[in-house]
């Protein structure tokens, strides 16, 4: 039972950093003000990280349905965040344009990932919550 507060709100994390996540990747693409104001962009990273807004939240309604496929996409998540945050720092090292805030924000994204997918692996999550 006491595993239920925690799902619930890791669910909501899942979900707000999708949504935010989508939110300000559809900005930067399709707005004119985001167009204009976004800086040196480095497309591949932007389009990412627009596209996997949508499985955050996928992740997050997994984890709120105590689906133990989040267990898999985390880790997918994790990866591939981290091979883009890996083509970052190459674009970077040759010499590409980019904004700091995108270096920060990857670097946080596969964070995050790398965290949850760590923790849904090594821990027995869901195996607590189909005993309640």
């Amino acid at each position: 039972m006491a595993n239920k507060p925690k799902n619930f709100l890791i669910a909501l994390l899942f979900v707000l950093f999708g949504v935010v996540t989508v939110t300000s990747g559809g900005k930067a693409l399709f707005t004119e003000a985001g167009i204009s104001a976004r800086g040196n962009i480095v497309p591949l990273v932007l389009w990412f990280n627009f596209l996997a807004g949508f499985f955050y939240v996928l992740a997050g309604v997994l984890t709120f349905k105590r689906n133990t496929t989040v267990i898999k996409l985390s880790t997918l998540l994790a990866l591939l965040n981290i091979f883009v945050l890996v083509y970052l720092f190459i674009h970077i090292y040759q010499g590409g344009l980019f904004e700091n805030r995108t270096l920060y924000a990857m670097s946080f994204r596969t964070l995050f990932w790398v965290v949850f997918a760590v923790y849904f692996l090594k821990s027995n999550h869901f195996k607590k919550m189909s005993e309640t």
